[in-house]
């Protein structure tokens, strides 16, 4: 009989351990970049802003970093340049794979990034001849709002 009640009073015991953890936040594993985690579609955090400007450098290239991380978006999504040559820099900041991949380019002088993985960097040259709206997506995270756009005056 007491073997039974030894069983039942540890049990009791593990169960309450279990549920102080949970409801202390010991058991949430904690973010790879101190990042809160994804709460849904944002704009993006004050250090990652929705719209970015591609500056111009003095070899006349327009130049841009976008961050991409495990929430699935691109901080710039959205991308404002002039018309010329545009390099992108993607830095993928989290362990998920991502891909920038241009959408209804004809005139593609490359067509984006495929398969960037986690904490990697890569780089993309395009050359826009004419004003107009680009839009990109992550071929991977697309149906999970992984898009932007990159606006050329």
């Amino acid at each position: 009989m007491h073997r039974r009640h030894d069983i039942a009073a540890a049990t009791w015991t593990a169960w309450v351990a279990a549920v102080s953890l949970l409801a202390t936040g010991c058991l949430e594993q904690p973010a790879g970049d101190s990042a809160p985690p994804y709460a849904g579609p944002t704009s993006g955090p004050a250090d990652r802003p929705a719209t970015g400007t591609a500056k111009k450098g003095t070899d006349g290239v327009q130049r841009i970093t976008v961050t991409v991380d495990d929430r699935q978006r691109f901080f710039p999504s959205h991308i404002r340049a002039r018309q010329g040559p545009l390099v992108i820099t993607v830095r993928n900041t989290g362990g998920t794979p991502h891909t920038l991949t241009l959408q209804g380019r004809d005139e593609r002088a490359g067509s984006g990034m495929d398969n960037l993985n986690g904490g990697r960097r890569g780089s993309i040259r395009l050359n826009f001849t004419s004003s107009g709206r680009y839009p990109f997506l992550c071929a991977y995270h697309a149906g999970a709002g992984m898009e932007g756009e990159i606006l050329v005056r």
